[in-house]
């Protein structure tokens, strides 16, 4: 997996382009001294991801889902806005970290895969309209727009004194 960084005026663009888990979750403790974090990962990670479970023992696939969920966690406690910037559709891990932040940026024409049940497990893709519209993304731009959109949102975003994220998304 290749990752890059650069870092503007106090918010970090994480780019990703292949499955993330384990090396994102090497690189976020290097990233001191931000304002805001940006995740972009090109929709062909989002593909990428699901296939990288499929055809792997069942040791491997328990593993990757433990440093998913491990990444989840710290992507959830880390003390700045963490926005998503999703340039086409997203499922598999890509779905779950977009879920983590606390914001999401979505390009026209781009979706989501929501995946619901408990016994059953049901994934529906949702467009961008819906996505918007039911609160799943905050905002629906143009693809050439999706990471100056989430960094323009990621700085909005002020971590309060208190460390606390200013634009948390707390679920009921």
């Amino acid at each position: 997996m290749s990752v890059s960084v650069e870092v503007a005026d106090g918010v970090a663009v994480v780019r990703l382009d292949r499955d993330p888990p384990a090396r994102l979750r090497a690189l976020l403790p290097t990233l001191t001294d931000v304002r805001g974090l940006v995740l972009h990962a090109c929709a062909e990670v989002s593909a990428a991801s699901v296939r990288g479970v499929v055809g792997v023992s069942p040791a491997a696939r328990r593993e990757h889902v433990r440093q998913l969920r491990a990444l989840r966690s710290e992507l959830a406690r880390l003390p700045v806005p963490v926005v998503a910037a999703i340039g086409g559709s997203a499922s598999g891990d890509l779905a779950v970290l977009a879920d983590a932040c606390d914001r999401r940026v979505l390009a026209e024409g781009g979706g989501l895969v929501r995946v619901s049940g408990t016994g059953v497990v049901v994934a529906r893709r949702v467009d961008a309209a819906e996505a918007l519209r039911t609160g799943l993304v905050d905002r629906v731009v143009a693809p050439s727009r999706v990471v100056p959109a989430a960094v323009e949102l990621a700085r909005e975003c002020k971590s309060a004194q208190d460390s606390r994220k200013s634009c948390r998304i707390v679920a009921p």
